[in-house]
């Protein structure tokens, strides 16, 4: 059933519908502001999932304050059915555009994408994730001044970086023409997945089809994910080598290979753009005026039917967000997002026809309302911030006033040793702010009985410098010494196998043996050039190391005795089979197994019995 009032919204019209829910156009009776309502289906309202999936997309857009993005109104529940309020646009989307059969210039089609990857540049530096980048949900205004060429709408299924998200595990979800190999895999996805996304968009517009298509879905999926991509320069002319080579490298099936970000491609476009002074045509130029609207145009939600049973006309409304409100390239405040931090606009409870009340609660909250919340919290904050900056001027003059004479007294040792210790101890604790407070303490008390503890740290903050400069320098320089070069390349192992690694650092010990009984090297020495702190960072990544080669040993022992019991299954089904050809493929099977266990444990001393059995039981019957 429609529903007649959503808070401050009363509903005029159906503007589609889907399985998860629908789109009114609505009147904001505060403001007299006709806008688009989308909601979840009633009786859906008590699905967690869902419900989650559906406070997600709102989460999603109140981040978003962009001119290349359709901007969320407010949002709210209404007698437990939840709800949000978007800005329609008025114009048609690119892919209404192709269908009709218009085709893009390079020129237009490198100003458009200008203006996607200023939208997608917005989403990625607030950590979201589109994922369903398509002609169908880039919307293009009748007038592009108003604020934008093109507007991005639709994060019905965006996600935040790294979040856990509400898809399952291997779960494809996107449009397969428009999906990035890894998406159609079903396995993690970053930001990359717009910028191939966008990719194929380009394409469209030059040639009026994306180059992956098939009868099933599955089939477009397949190719997505193994098929090489023809350029766009043989099937559109008079592309420029610059952006054929642009497309090209978007639509690479390695992440790593495309651009790293929105803000790299805008960039290689701005710079393609300016291969020409001619004007570029705009899409009012060529395109017959109609009208969309612009929630109605995702296949989430199809288009209501008529009563006589044709797709209704979109209906056309202007939206509220224009430049004037939004910078170009704003930076969205933080938002609150918790109900308790706004003063939310009460709404009237809901009935169910017959009078009676219903009992879920409701509320509403409109952008505005979070944005002045926002601006108060800040103004707050910074006077808080200007008391407590005048406080700390008056204690710190105090202080300077009262206590001149401690300050041109030497610090004792107790007083250095105690501020020393206060550094290192610390949760946080970085010994490098601590370095001038060791050099002065051992240089005034070198004898003090605490002197050697602090030289044990002076020595740690040492290999700590070394350590980080062991990382950083590249391996191919020419003056690295051999020393360095040798631990280096141990520590190349560490990822491979612990254990491997341990046994490279404790041969460099043993190799330069000489070096670590000899006396300490003079305190002068520079760092990187000191032979015995090479090798006392050895041992600590031995010593640091230890637990993960343990683990590693383990679970090799652990991998080697279930390998040699199932060899011994292998024989036992084999000596039981009553064919020759099945007891022939068992005993390769158990023969390929031992074989695999010596060749791969046969180097690590703690397998050495596993593999003294394996070798025993090839040589056997």
């Amino acid at each position: 059933m429609q529903p007649t009032h959503l808070g401050p919204y009363t509903i005029s019209a159906s503007l589609g519908h889907g399985g998860m829910g629908a789109v009114y156009e609505a009147i904001d009776q505060t403001t007299g502001q006709t806008v688009a309502v989308k909601t979840l289906a009633a009786h859906l309202g008590d699905d967690p999932g869902l419900r989650r999936r559906f406070a997600a997309e709102i989460e999603t857009l109140k981040a978003l304050r962009h001119p290349c993005i359709v901007q969320l109104l407010a949002f709210g529940e209404e007698a437990g059915e939840p709800y949000f309020a978007m800005e329609v646009v008025r114009g048609r989307s690119l892919e209404q555009l192709l269908r009709s059969g218009r085709r893009f210039s390079w020129r237009e089609t490198v100003d458009m994408a200008l203006d996607i990857t200023r939208a997608l540049k917005s989403a990625h530096d607030h950590g979201v994730v589109h994922r369903d980048l398509k002609p169908a949900n880039l919307i293009v205004p009748d007038e592009p001044g108003a604020g934008a060429a093109i507007k991005l709408a639709d994060f019905g299924i965006a996600r935040l970086f790294g979040g856990a998200g509400q898809t399952m595990a291997g779960m494809i979800v996107g449009t397969a023409e428009y999906m990035a190999p890894e998406q159609a895999a079903g396995g993690p996805v970053d930001h990359r997945v717009d910028l191939y996304a966008l990719g194929l968009v380009m394409f469209a517009m030059l040639t009026g089809r994306p180059p992956f298509q098939g009868g099933q879905p599955t089939e477009v999926i397949e190719r997505q994910k193994s098929e090489i991509p023809p350029r766009v320069s043989t099937r559109s002319a008079d592309v420029p080598a610059s952006l054929d080579d642009l497309i090209d490298r978007l639509l690479a099936k390695d992440p790593a290979k495309r651009h790293a970000s929105a803000l790299a491609v805008g960039r290689t476009l701005a710079a393609i753009a300016t291969q020409t002074s001619a004007a570029p045509a705009t899409v009012a130029d060529h395109a017959p005026p109609a009208e969309v609207d612009l929630l109605a145009q995702t296949e989430h939600f199809p288009r209501a039917a008529s009563p006589g049973g044709t797709a209704a006309p979109p209906v056309v409304i202007r939206g509220a967000v224009t430049d004037r409100d939004i910078p170009a390239d704003a930076q969205t405040m933080p938002m609150p997002t918790k109900a308790g931090d706004l003063a939310q606009r009460l709404t009237e409870p809901a009935t169910d026809g017959i009078g009676s009340s219903a009992a879920k609660a409701s509320r509403f909250t409109t952008v505005e309302d979070m944005q002045r919340v926002t601006q108060a919290e800040a103004a707050a904050k910074q006077r808080r911030e200007n008391r407590l900056h005048a406080a700390l001027a008056i204690v710190l003059a105090a202080v300077v006033a009262g206590g001149a004479s401690l300050l041109l007294r030497p610090p004792t040792a107790d007083e250095l040793h105690a501020q020393i210790m206060a550094v290192a101890s610390g949760p946080d604790a970085d010994l490098r702010d601590a370095r001038p407070l060791i050099d002065r303490f051992l240089s005034r008390h070198p004898d003090d009985p605490r002197a050697q503890a602090v030289r044990d740290l002076d020595r740690g903050l040492d290999l700590d410098l070394l350590e980080r400069r062991a990382r950083r320098r590249r391996m191919n320089d020419g003056d690295m010494p051999s020393l360095e070069r040798e631990y280096r390349a141990a520590m190349a192992r560490e990822d491979e196998s612990p254990v491997a690694c341990i046994a490279a650092l404790e041969a460099i010990l043993v190799l330069h043996a000489d070096i670590r009984l000899a006396a300490a090297p003079s305190s002068d020495a520079a760092v990187e050039n000191d032979p015995a702190l090479w090798l006392a960072l050895a041992q600590r990544q031995i010593d640091k190391l230890g637990p993960r080669a343990d683990q590693e040993r383990a679970q090799d022992v652990a991998t080697a005795r279930a390998t040699l019991a199932e060899a011994k299954n292998l024989a036992t089904q084999a000596a039981s089979a009553t064919e020759g050809v099945a007891r022939d493929r068992l005993l390769d099977h158990r023969r390929s197994l031992l074989q695999g266990l010596i060749e791969i444990y046969a180097p690590r001393p703690h397998v050495a019995d596993a593999v003294d059995k394996a070798k025993a039981l090839l040589d056997g019957p």
